[in-house]
């Protein structure tokens, strides 16, 4: 067909009724466009011509979208020149007025006519949604491919007929077998003859009934009918007797009513369940994780308001008694009186700091449980002696029924003197005057293993507790009743950090308790016995050096006060002292120093330029004979287990927390000092 001028008039004519869009262009490197019809105007959301040529400049390039256009341009161009009729068809994206993107597919006819010389004609539709359709149907047959991947073996199952024909064989026990019996990759096999010879050949006898019961033509019906799908996972033995895990898959066909056709799939899932294995274990860390966190949240505000109120009561005892010392210097025996109390709230202090330090080591799993040898009784009279004073002062009757035998045990006896004392703690503090408190221990058997069962009860005469608060006792924080109801001061961490180190340590604990009394905790404790008793060795105890000012001790602190502090004592104790703010200081002054110069160094740890880890490694490096073995005592505000092993690390030969116990202090410089000397 060869259009003139005078024919494209009438094209309105002929294309008006047309379902798609049709327009004419020139041949040429313009590309101009000649006609189009109204449906095209429609296509790009136009609503007159004018509106599409301002959009399309009218032009072939403006129709297609920039991104398709080489493409495009490319392709016709080839099949024009391929095709004998000089027909093209293409496919590409328009972007409509609104700006929205659209697909369609073009239908041309390259031609020659006498007034326009070389022309397509096009015709073109909107197939937007088709090419979704399309590309949703490629994605799935992608996916579907993808999926079946890792199957060794998949068939086609008809329920009515009773075979299985294969679609892939690929590796594994059904290829081996298909092998053995001369089947080729592509035969139909009887369902119900190589089903139950797989099995009797490869699945462990213990998994074999659940099998068969799930490969049951009925069995398969009846959970299709309710399932799109299901899987079931036994253990295979392979060639080399190597067990491993198989999944068999079984799906129905879609179809309009499932009556026949399912497929079938097994795949090796051994790597998979390992792997599932050591997810499942990350994953129970990791919501356990979750849930700490969570619990935290949770009782971050309850925390906050009982702590605030247990933090200013000393606080202000402190400040307060501080105060009435002030106006009565001149009455020792007041100002004595108040000093007391000042200290008793400062302990008090010291004791909510350690709490809290000790449920944050427990609860991000930073605790470390030793393991040591030590007498049971010593300990026990180790944390009696610690509360004796009290127990006088409120006049209670204490019962001991001691009955451990003689021998050492491994424990961390610090953590055992911890769960002891906060027990016996409670017990004393919320015993009236003249109550009673008892105190039991005993060795309940030995195992084969060297272990032996110990129990330790504490009972009180005490307020007791009520059944719902004795529910949630073990929780971080809880009390029955805030400190300013009960009289009674404490974070609530006592027994939570109690009932903590024994889920740690192996053990376990129990309460009876009753409101207005009493209390008895019973706690079990498995401890391996030490075979053999140490040798019985003399040694000899040092004098403590004497401080006759012959002892020259060298404070690096970098908080003037605490400076300050520290120097009042040690020069009040006999020693002679000099102070650096910095560690950067204490190395510099070392080096300036003759030998043997100093006798001891307090070391702060957090300092602006040099912290004290750095500048002990840097006292040791100098290589001198006192550099060497000079003490080095670390004397910091971070009081984490953690912290003091770094000092360790570093170099220091011991570390002590801020704030310090003074009469612990110096006799903790007396023994290095003695030591050194």
């Amino acid at each position: 067909m060869v259009a003139v001028e005078s024919d494209l008039p009438i094209l309105d004519h002929l294309t008006e009724r047309m379902p798609g869009g049709f327009f004419i262009y020139r041949a040429d490197e313009t590309e101009k466009i000649l006609y189009v019809n109204d449906v095209m105007l429609e296509i790009f959301g136009c609503e007159n011509l004018d509106e599409f040529k301002k959009l399309t400049g009218y032009t072939f390039q403006g129709i297609v979208h920039p991104d398709d256009l080489p493409a495009v341009q490319k392709s016709i161009k080839e099949q024009i020149a391929t095709h004998d009729k000089k027909i093209d068809y293409v496919e590409y994206r328009i972007i409509r007025k609104d700006g929205g993107i659209r697909w369609v597919d073009d239908f041309g006819r390259f031609t020659h006519t006498k007034n326009y010389g070389d022309v397509f004609y096009v015709f073109i539709r909107d197939i937007t949604e088709m090419h979704l359709a399309r590309e949703e149907s490629q994605r799935r047959e992608k996916v579907i491919e993808g999926l079946s991947i890792g199957f060794t073996s998949i068939y086609l199952l008809n329920l009515d007929t009773g075979t299985m024909r294969p679609y892939r064989l690929s590796t594994g026990n059904f290829k081996r077998l298909t092998q053995e019996l001369g089947l080729t990759d592509k035969e139909k096999v009887s369902w119900k003859k190589i089903l139950p010879l797989y099995a009797e050949r490869y699945v462990l006898p213990e998994d074999k009934e659940i099998y068969l019961k799930e490969i049951a033509v009925e069995r398969v019906r009846e959970r299709l009918q309710v399932e799109s799908s299901y899987t079931v996972t036994f253990r295979c033995k392979s060639a080399e007797d190597k067990i491993s895990y198989v999944e068999m898959y079984i799906a129905r066909v879609d179809e309009e009513n499932f009556t026949r056709h399912v497929v079938m799939g097994y795949r090796n899932i051994t790597e998979h369940f390992n792997q599932a294995r050591r997810e499942l274990a990350k994953k129970m860390n990791m919501e356990m994780e979750l849930e700490r966190e969570k619990r935290a949240n949770e009782i971050k505000s309850s925390f906050l308001f009982n702590i605030s109120h247990d933090i200013r009561t000393p606080m202000n005892a402190i400040m307060g008694f501080t105060e009435l010392a002030k106006l009565h210097l001149d009455d020792s025996a007041r100002v004595k009186n108040y000093l007391k109390k000042v200290d008793e709230a400062n302990r008090h202090l010291i004791a909510l700091i350690d709490d809290l330090l000790e449920m944050s080591r427990i609860d991000y799993g930073r605790l470390e449980i030793k393991s040591e040898p030590c007498n049971l009784s010593e300990q026990l009279n180790t944390v009696l002696d610690m509360f004796r004073p009290q127990i006088d002062e409120k006049k209670i009757n204490l019962e001991e029924e001691l009955d451990l035998p003689a021998g050492e045990v491994f424990v961390d006896a610090l953590r055992f003197r911890r769960i002891m004392g906060n027990l016996l703690s409670n017990a004393v503090k919320f015993t009236p005057s003249g109550g009673t408190i008892k105190i039991s221990a005993k060795r309940k058997q030995i195992s084969d293993s060297g272990y032996a069962r110990y129990q330790f009860s504490i009972s009180d005469t005490g307020v007791g507790m009520t059944e719902d608060f004795m529910k949630k006792m073990y929780i971080a924080f809880e009390r029955e009743h805030t400190s300013t109801k009960t009289g009674y001061i404490g974070t609530g961490l006592g027994l939570s950090i109690t009932k903590k180190l024994l889920d740690v340590m192996g053990g376990s604990i129990s309460v009876k308790s009753k409101k207005d009394e009493g209390s008895t905790f019973t706690v079990d404790l498995p401890l391996k016995l030490v075979e053999h008793t140490p040798q019985n060795e003399t040694v000899e105890e040092s004098a403590t050096p004497k401080r006759s000012g012959e002892h020259r001790i060298l404070l690096v602190e970098d908080i003037e006060i605490n400076r300050l502090l520290a120097e009042t004592i040690l020069t009040e104790s006999g020693f002679l002292v000099e102070s650096v703010p910095d560690g950067s200081d204490a190395v510099e002054i070392i080096k300036n120093r003759p030998i043997w110069y100093y006798d001891l160094i307090l070391m702060d740890i957090q300092m602006p330029v040099m912290n004290g880890y750095e500048a002990t490694r840097s006292i040791r490096a100098l290589g001198r004979e006192d550099t060497n073995i000079l003490p080095i005592i670390a004397l910091s505000a971070n009081a984490r287990e953690e912290d003091k092993k770094m000092s360790l690390e570093s170099g220091m030969n011991f570390h002590v927390a801020k704030p310090f116990d003074i009469a612990h202090l110096l006799s903790t410089i007396d023994e290095y000092i003695g030591a050194k000397g």
